[in-house]
C-alpha cells in the first residue's frame, strides 16, 4: 500500500455497501438541466472495502490506490474529492489537522452498473472524517456537502430502504423491508449516466409516478418494477433484455430490473436457495457473453 514513513494516527477500515433502484421513474426536467426522479433505493450486502489513514505532516495530501481501476486519475475519484471538501470545511471552522490521507480502495462493486459504488465511497469518507475533525455537521449541511459530489451521495450517508425524490436528495425513509436476495448479473460493458438521461429525454419528457412503494414493505405475491431508463438503454444494448427476459423466468423469481441507468438487471428473491440456484444457472447461461455475477441481500432493518 503506502510508502510513507509517517507515523499514522488514524486508521479506519469501513465497508461501503451498493445500492439497487426498486423501481424508477423520471418525472420531468428541471430548469437547471438536471431531472426529478421518483425511486426507491435499497443498500444490499455487496460492498466495496475502503481503508483510511492519516499521518501528520506540514501540509494536506491526498493519495488513493485502487487496484481495480488502475487508469483512473486519483483527483477524479470521489473518495479524493470528498476528502478534498471535508478538509476544506476543518480549514475553514479552524479545526483542520494538516497531513497526509492515503486511501486503499477495494472495489467489489463493479463501476458503471447502476449500483453507486462510487457514491457510496464518497459517503463513507464524509462521515470519518466529519468524525476525524470534530466538524459535528448537522445533517443538512452533511447532505449539501454530499450532494455536491453527487446525486446517490446523499442516500449513503444514512443508507436504509427509501423513498428518493427530487434529484435523489429528498428521501422518505420506509422502514422495515420483508426480506430479499439478489441475484446481480453484469453484462460487458458499462452505462454513462448522462447520455442514459439524454437518450431518455429523446424518448419521452415526463412519467407519472405509479408503482407502489408498500410494495417493498408488506407481504405480496409478486413486485411490480419499472425503470424508465430501461426503454432507451435497452434498445441501445438488447443483450441487457435478453438478461431481463431470462431473470424474470428463473423458478421463484418475483421480478427483474435494471438498476439506475445500469448496467446491472437483477433477479429478486424472497429466499435465498432459489437465488443460488438462479447464480449456477446463469453461470452457465451467461458466463460466455462476459457476464459477472453476483448474490446479495438487503440490508437495514428487516421484518419478521
Amino acid at each position: 500500500m503506502s510508502n510513507s514513513v509517517l507515523s499514522p494516527v488514524f486508521r479506519r477500515i469501513v465497508a461501503t455497501p451498493a445500492k439497487v433502484n426498486l423501481g424508477l421513474r423520471i418525472v420531468g426536467r428541471r430548469p437547471d438541466g438536471y431531472h426529478d426522479i421518483y425511486t426507491v433505493m435499497e443498500p444490499i450486502s455487496l460492498a466495496d472495502t475502503l481503508y483510511c489513514e492519516f499521518s501528520p505532516a506540514a501540509g494536506d495530501d491526498f493519495e488513493l490506490d485502487c487496484p481495480q481501476l488502475p487508469e483512473t486519475a486519483p483527483d477524479d475519484n470521489l473518495v479524493i474529492r470528498a476528502a478534498r471538501l471535508l478538509a476544506a470545511r476543518a480549514r475553514e471552522r479552524g479545526c483542520s489537522r494538516p497531513g497526509r490521507w492515503f486511501f486503499f480502495l477495494d472495489k467489489k462493486i463493479p463501476s458503471g452498473a447502476g449500483l453507486g459504488g462510487g457514491s457510496s465511497n464518497a459517503a463513507a469518507v464524509i462521515r470519518l472524517l466529519d468524525d476525524f475533525y470534530g466538524l459535528a455537521l448537522e445533517p443538512p449541511e452533511k447532505r449539501d456537502i454530499a450532494l455536491e459530489l453527487g446525486a446517490d451521495v446523499p442516500f449513503f450517508l444514512d443508507p436504509v430502504l427509501a423513498l428518493a425524490e427530487g434529484v435523489g436528495e429528498r428521501l422518505t425513509p420506509l422502514g422495515a423491508s420483508r426480506p430479499r436476495y439478489y441475484l446481480l448479473v453484469k453484462p460487458p460493458l458499462a452505462i454513462d449516466t448522462g447520455w442514459a438521461y439524454g437518450a431518455f429525454s429523446a424518448v419521452r419528457r415526463e412519467a407519472a409516478p405509479d408503482f407502489a412503494v408498500d410494495q417493498f414493505i408488506a407481504p405480496v405475491t409478486e413486485y411490480r418494477l419499472e425503470n424508465d431508463f430501461e426503454v432507451p438503454v435497452m434498445a441501445r444494448y438488447p443483450l441487457l433484455k435478453e438478461l431481463k427476459t431470462w431473470l424474470e423466468q428463473c423458478p421463484e423469481s418475483q421480478a427483474a430490473l435494471m438498476s439506475g441507468s445500469g448496467s446491472v438487471v437483477y433477479a429478486v428473491f424472497d429466499h435465498f436457495d432459489p437465488a443460488r440456484a438462479a447464480e449456477q444457472a446463469a453461470r452457465q447461461r451467461w458466463r460466455q457473453a462476459g457476464c459477472e455475477f453476483y448474490l446479495a441481500r438487503n440490508l437495514g432493518p428487516i421484518s419478521s
